[in-house]
């Protein structure tokens, strides 16, 4: 069997379309973005096009909420993620999920060089892993609750 890579995730989405906003927009306008799209985070692009962070669910509630911050009012610059992680393209999904769990964080950026390619969430690498399992995963649920005692 062939070892999944991030790429083939970026690859089996919908859209290739890549979803941001500027560095200049408030929160407000991210999450009418991230609500519309059904995103958990979107990327914030630099007036230069250049990737300054991401912004997700989290950062909403810690950076936001919490604090009783007014998102029509609050720059998504001053409540971004900017300590971005990110992979290649060809960096296998279990070795992704490693990272992601052992960092505690749910979404990665995919770049090679100066391209972004995405990002991706947890999710996004879970449904891969089981759409293109094999039946792996399926054999492991039948294996578990054969051994489970009724």
């Amino acid at each position: 069997m062939m070892q999944q890579t991030v790429e083939d995730v970026v690859h089996d989405r919908s859209s290739d379309e890549l979803i941001s906003v500027p560095a200049s927009a408030m929160v407000a306008e991210a999450v009418d973005v991230m609500s519309a799209r059904e995103v958990g985070a979107v990327m914030v692009m630099s007036e230069d096009n250049l990737v300054s962070g991401i912004f997700s669910e989290r950062d909403l509630l810690i950076r936001v909420v919490q604090p009783g911050r007014d998102p029509k009012t609050t720059p998504i610059s001053l409540v971004m993620t900017r300590d971005v992680r990110f992979v290649s393209p060809g960096t296998s999904i279990e070795a992704a999920l490693a990272l992601m769990h052992v960092l505690r964080f749910r979404h990665l950026l995919v770049i090679d060089g100066p391209r972004v390619h995405g990002l991706i969430s947890m999710r996004d690498l879970v449904a891969q892993l089981i759409r293109h399992g094999e039946g792996r995963f399926e054999a492991a649920v039948r294996h578990a609750s054969a051994a489970t005692p009724r």
